[in-house]
C-alpha cells in the first residue's frame, strides 16, 4: 500500500500538485545558458554552452568550463487563492576542449526535466476503533529531475560550415515522501512513507550551421530518442521514448554591434505518455524565440552585453486535459572578466503560464551563468 500510494504520487495531475508547470515528469528548463536565454533562447542553435546544437561547439575557440544556477519564484493563483514556491535549480554545466585543428570536444549535463515540489493539506478524519474524529496534514514531496548527459565532437574545416553528433545518456531520478501529521502525537501516530523512481535512456543528436555571408547564418538541430525507463527498485513500473527533437534559428549580424536571432523548434513530448499505466497525458509543441544581442556601454573599461528576446512554448505536461502554454519575457546583461579568460551572464525571465481560466502561474527566474577559460 505504501509503495502503491507514492507510486501513484509520483505521476499525478497538475491540479493535485497545485502547479501548472510541474505536471506529470515536470518542467523543461530547455537546455540554454544564461546567454542564450537573454535573448529569449533564440541563440541557443549557435550557443556553444546550450546543449542543443552540438555543431555550435565548433566555434567555441577556446577551452571553456561553465557552470549555470537558475533560482525560480513561482506564484499559482486559483481563483482569489495564492500560493508562493521557490525552486533552486542548477540546469547545466559543461566543459568545452578544442581538439586539434579543426575538432571540438564537449561533455555536459543539463536538466531536462526538473521535478522538485512539496504540498500540504488538511482534513479532518476519523481515526481508530471509536471513530475518534482529528485533524490530519498530508504532505506530499517529490525532489529529483531526469537529466541529459551529453559527449559531442564538433567538426568546423572553415568558418563558413559546422558539423556536430552527440551521443545523450538520461538519468535520475524522483524521491516521494508522503507523510500524514497529527496534532496531538500523544494519541495518534504520524507515518511517513517513501519510494524513488529512477530513469534512464539514451538518444542521439546532430547539428550543422552554414554561415553563407558575415552578416547572416543558418542552423538546424535534430535530436532522435531511445527508450526511457522507469524502475522502482529492480522493477520495471514504464517505459516510454526519449522527445524527438527538432529546431531551426537564423541570425543576422548587419547591424553594427548586434545580433538579431529567431528560432522555431518542434518536441514530440506525447512519446512519454506511455511511460505511466496511471495516464499521464503528454502532449507535442512547439516553441517559438526571437532576440537580440547589442553591444551596450563600457563599464570598467569592459562591454557590456545587452540582450532582449520573447519565447511562447507548449509545456509537455497539460492540466484537466488541456495543453499547458507558456509566454516569456526576458533580458539579460553579460560581460567579460580577466582579460577575457570569464565572462559572467545574468538574466531575468519572466514566464506565464495558463491552461484555463481557473488556475494561473507566473514564474519569475533568475539566471547566473559563469564561463571560464583555464
Amino acid at each position: 500500500m505504501v509503495l502503491v500510494l507514492a507510486a501513484i504520487s509520483a505521476y499525478s495531475s497538475a491540479g493535485a500538485q497545485g502547479a501548472l508547470s510541474t505536471g506529470g515528469l515536470g518542467y523543461p528548463p530547455g537546455q540554454t545558458s544564461a546567454r542564450s536565454e537573454g535573448a529569449g533562447g533564440s541563440l541557443a542553435d549557435f550557443d556553444a554552452l546550450s546543449l542543443v546544437s552540438p555543431a555550435a561547439i565548433a566555434g567555441v575557440g577556446a577551452s571553456a568550463l561553465f557552470f549555470q544556477y537558475s533560482p525560480e519564484l513561482r506564484r499559482v493563483t486559483v481563483g482569489s487563492n495564492t500560493a508562493r514556491t521557490t525552486t533552486a535549480r542548477f540546469p547545466l554545466v559543461s566543459g568545452v576542449l578544442p581538439v586539434g585543428q579543426h575538432w571540438t570536444l564537449a561533455l555536459s549535463s543539463s536538466t531536462f526535466l526538473d521535478r522538485s515540489y512539496q504540498t500540504s493539506a488538511q482534513r479532518r478524519e476519523a481515526v481508530g476503533s471509536t471513530l475518534d474524529s482529528t485533524d490530519v496534514t498530508e504532505e506530499n514531496k517529490v525532489l529529483g529531475a531526469i537529466n541529459d548527459v551529453r559527449l559531442a565532437m564538433g567538426w568546423a574545416r572553415s568558418q563558413t560550415f559546422r558539423l556536430g553528433f552527440g551521443g545523450h545518456v538520461f538519468t535520475g531520478s524522483n524521491r516521494v515522501t508522503v507523510s500524514e501529521v497529527f496534532p496531538d502525537s500523544s494519541k495518534f501516530l504520524s507515518t511517513t512513507q517513501n519510494d524513488r523512481i529512477s530513469y534512464a535512456g539514451f538518444a542521439a543528436s546532430v547539428g550543422l550551421e552554414y554561415h553563407p555571408s558575415s552578416k547572416i547564418a543558418f542552423a538546424l538541430a535534430g535530436r532522435k530518442g531511445g527508450e526511457l525507463r522507469a524502475e522502482e527498485a529492480d522493477t520495471l513500473i514504464g517505459t516510454g521514448h526519449i522527445p524527438d527533437h527538432y529546431s531551426a534559428s537564423v541570425s543576422y549580424t548587419g547591424i553594427s554591434g548586434a545580433t538579431l536571432a529567431a528560432r522555431a523548434a518542434h518536441d514530440s513530448w506525447s512519446s512519454l505518455s506511455s511511460l505511466s499505466s496511471t495516464g499521464i497525458q503528454a502532449f507535442d509543441g512547439w516553441d517559438m524565440s526571437a532576440g537580440a544581442e547589442v553591444t551596450g556601454p563600457r563599464l570598467l573599461q569592459r562591454i557590456i552585453f545587452v540582450r532582449a528576446g520573447a519565447r511562447h512554448r507548449t509545456l509537455p505536461f497539460g492540466f484537466n486535459g488541456q495543453k499547458v502554454s507558456e509566454t516569456s519575457l526576458m533580458a539579460g546583461l553579460g560581460a567579460p572578466l580577466a582579460r577575457d579568460r570569464a565572462s559572467i551572464d545574468f538574466t531575468f525571465q519572466r514566464a506565464a503560464r495558463s491552461a484555463d481560466a481557473s488556475v494561473k502561474e507566473t514564474g519569475y527566474i533568475f539566471s547566473f551563468g559563469l564561463r571560464v577559460t583555464p
